[in-house]
């Protein structure tokens, strides 16, 4: 390019070469020009990408400890040091929940950054402001797709600690009132797991339809809380669908916690019980390991008499434990999982947040 203008100069009249200087040099100082604010403001775009990220860490890393404020500031300001921001440059504003308006407690974390320009200097701006905030949440699930058709009940819940087996399908040794806990989540199945077998495929892969806890805001989960029972034993479905998990779970997602374990003690909170999903067997991101041990099972208010309705109040995790004592044959195809607690998005939707909920996690969410 420079070439081409020397070679327009030399080319150039004698009348003609101080008008032709003085294009070539107008050239290039608008080239320079150019090229001196792409560099400056390619920096600022970065830098104002570092900063959100740093928000949006700090924002989650905070919302763990809601609906505490105090512990939620204190979450606030170890992660920006970890993230080396100023806390002195750091807003944190916590707003409670308050129903309706506010159906979830929130964190609202807002930085400023001066950004040093380098070439613009020369234009008289030496420095620009960054601005950037990250909002997170504390809820709990409010429903959606992916569940087991198994139930357990609140009375027997509430009679377990965290970590604890609790039977999430009965058999004929043990049957309650026709029932064994089997709900048709994506509608009736014959239990033979044939390809179009609506039990068999959701107890295998989790449910398509979407189902909600009883009283959720339609915004957040638009789907039925009031399900039907699937009577009977159901052995031959529920053997091939709970066998096929087993033997597809990876060996190092292969037990409940330790070497081969899909949880640990939860490190940001100091609640006992509650665990968290390692991430390398979790299911619900993009783990490193197959892991279907890790199961979605809705909590109903009690089980019914025969083919009848109940109704999802809330959902639990578990891990899925053993099928019957030997295996699932016969009467003998019990459906035992140790009920876990995480402060974790599962893959269920957002909805109002429940301190007393088996489950909550935390999300970012737009200011």
């Amino acid at each position: 390019m420079f070439r081409t203008i020397l070679r327009l100069l030399s080319r150039s009249h004698h009348g003609e070469r101080g008008q032709v200087i003085f294009v070539a040099v107008a050239f290039i100082a608008i080239m320079a020009g150019g090229a001196a604010i792409a560099i400056d403001v390619g920096s600022y775009l970065a830098h104002r990408r570092s900063l959100q990220n740093s928000a949006d860490a700090i924002a989650l890393a905070a919302s763990q400890n809601l609906p505490n404020g105090e512990s939620a500031h204190a979450g606030a300001n170890e992660w920006a040091m970890k993230n080396d921001i100023n806390i002195n440059s750091m807003n944190v504003i916590v707003t409670q929940q308050s129903l309706p308006s506010e159906p979830n407690p929130k964190v609202r974390i807002e930085l400023e950054s001066d950004h040093n320009l380098t070439f613009l200097r020369i234009f008289g701006v030496s420095s620009a402001e960054i601005d950037v905030s990250a909002t997170a949440i504390m809820t709990s699930p409010a429903g959606g797709s992916g569940v087991s058709p198994l139930s357990v009940s609140l009375d027997a819940l509430a009679a377990a600690t965290l970590g604890d087996e609790v039977t999430l399908k009965y058999d004929a040794n043990d049957i309650l009132q026709g029932n064994t806990s089997p709900i048709r989540v994506d509608g009736p199945g014959s239990g033979n797991c044939s390809s179009n077998d609506n039990y068999c495929s959701a107890l295998q892969n989790g449910s398509q339809s979407v189902v909600c806890a009883e009283g959720t805001d339609t915004t957040y989960c638009d789907g039925a809380y009031l399900v039907d029972t699937e009577p009977g034993n159901k052995v031959g479905g529920t053997r091939t669908a709970l066998e096929w998990r087993l033997d597809n779970t990876a060996i190092a997602c292969s037990e409940f916690e330790g070497t081969n374990g899909v949880f640990e003690d939860d490190p940001t909170t100091s609640e006992q019980g509650v665990y968290r999903i390692v991430p390398e067997c979790n299911p619900f991101v993009n783990s490193e390991y197959d892991s279907h041990r890790v199961m979605i099972i809705p909590v109903i208010e009690e089980l019914c008499n025969g083919a009848c309705e109940v109704t999802i109040v809330t959902f639990a995790l578990f891990f899925l434990e053993r099928i019957g004592d030997d295996g699932c044959t016969g009467n003998d195809c019990a459906v035992v999982g140790r009920f876990v607690t995480v402060n974790q998005n599962v893959g269920l939707l957002a909805g109002t947040f429940d301190d007393d909920s088996y489950n909550r996690f935390v999300r970012l969410v737009a200011d």
